[in-house]
């Protein structure tokens, strides 16, 4: 017996492409996010090295890429899209380029 969701057309429905607007307003709650955290880590005193900076770069773009692939819908509690981990991943940059710059 096949499932009926796949017949419906029900499926499609439970991922859809995000709109311009909420990819941009994912994108920027990512770099936010890491921003103020990078904020509140500066006063406490700590410091990412250069190599953990990247590490966790590389980790934000692998999120991203999965999500972009995956034909399979995501969707939960601690689920976040590509644009989200491509928000953070660019803010981890930028923080990488002050430490570089100083």
């Amino acid at each position: 017996m096949q499932c009926p969701l796949l017949f419906t057309g029900e499926i499609h429905s439970m991922q859809q492409m995000p709109t311009k607007e909420e990819t941009e307003r994912d994108y920027q709650a990512g770099y936010d996010r890491v921003m103020r955290f990078a904020e509140y880590a500066r006063r406490q005193g700590w410091r990412l090295s250069d190599r953990q900076l990247v590490h966790e770069i590389i980790q934000r773009e692998r999120a991203a890429q999965i999500r972009e692939k995956s034909s399979l819908p995501m969707a939960g509690p601690g689920v976040r899209s590509a644009a989200y981990n491509r928000g953070q991943a660019d803010a981890l940059r930028a923080i990488l380029q002050r430490q570089r710059e100083q």
